[in-house]
């Protein structure tokens, strides 16, 4: 496999998850763990505040996924109950963001994660990620994904370990990058980390 992402953002760990074998998964792969917020929890991939607390307590590399009413809000400058200095990365999810506020998320010495749709900018953003996303957490695989830019960026949509080899297989060009998968690696709603690690296999070996 020529193209291989810089780590992968796993999204959903809940309440079922099985932390411990997290960390071992972490210790042999570079994975980052991306963890669900919003006020009205929906559904499984929402962890419970004790989980949460456990999670922020492991030395992984995380990251807050801000969803809903906590998206709006950040976007708004307004404060959220969501433990963010204890994530290296944020992403405000939405596919319309106002990000005239979102400069304040550096006072928590987190990188910015923003969706895109489109081609990438060939110019580094200094206050943002991007992740082309084109699926909004629905599991689509986008027809076109855009080239690299050189600089670091994300790709998501419809991955897993059926899948994730032949979208790795149409990024081109050169430069840093990693995978966000969801909905592919859950299993009757959960996360599951039997195809957390199979996906591990499939890119790293």
């Amino acid at each position: 496999m020529s193209n291989k992402p810089k780590f992968i953002t796993f999204t959903g760990i809940d309440d079922r998850t099985d932390l411990t074998r997290a960390d071992k998964l972490s210790a042999k792969y570079p994975i980052e763990w991306g963890v669900l917020f919003s006020p009205k929890n929906q559904d499984a991939r929402y962890p419970c505040e004790q989980v949460v607390a456990e999670i922020t307590c492991m030395p992984w590399r995380k990251s807050a996924h801000l969803c809903g009413g906590h998206s709006r809000d950040i976007q708004k400058g307004l404060k959220i109950p969501v433990p963010l200095a204890y994530f290296g990365r944020v992403q405000v999810n939405g596919s319309s963001v106002t990000t005239a506020y979102l400069s304040s998320l550096k006072n928590f010495s987190v990188d910015v994660i923003l969706q895109t749709r489109g081609a990438f900018s060939l110019i580094p953003d200094e206050d943002f990620c991007y992740l082309f996303d084109r699926s909004g957490g629905k599991g689509s695989t986008p027809e076109t994904i855009p080239t690299l830019p050189g600089h670091l960026v994300g790709y998501a949509g419809g991955m897993g370990p059926d899948t994730v080899s032949d979208y790795l297989s149409r990024i081109k060009g050169e430069g840093p990058f990693w995978i966000d998968m969801e909905g592919q690696v859950r299993t009757n709603g959960w996360f599951d980390l039997d195809k957390v690690e199979k996906v591990c296999e499939i890119v790293y070996g």
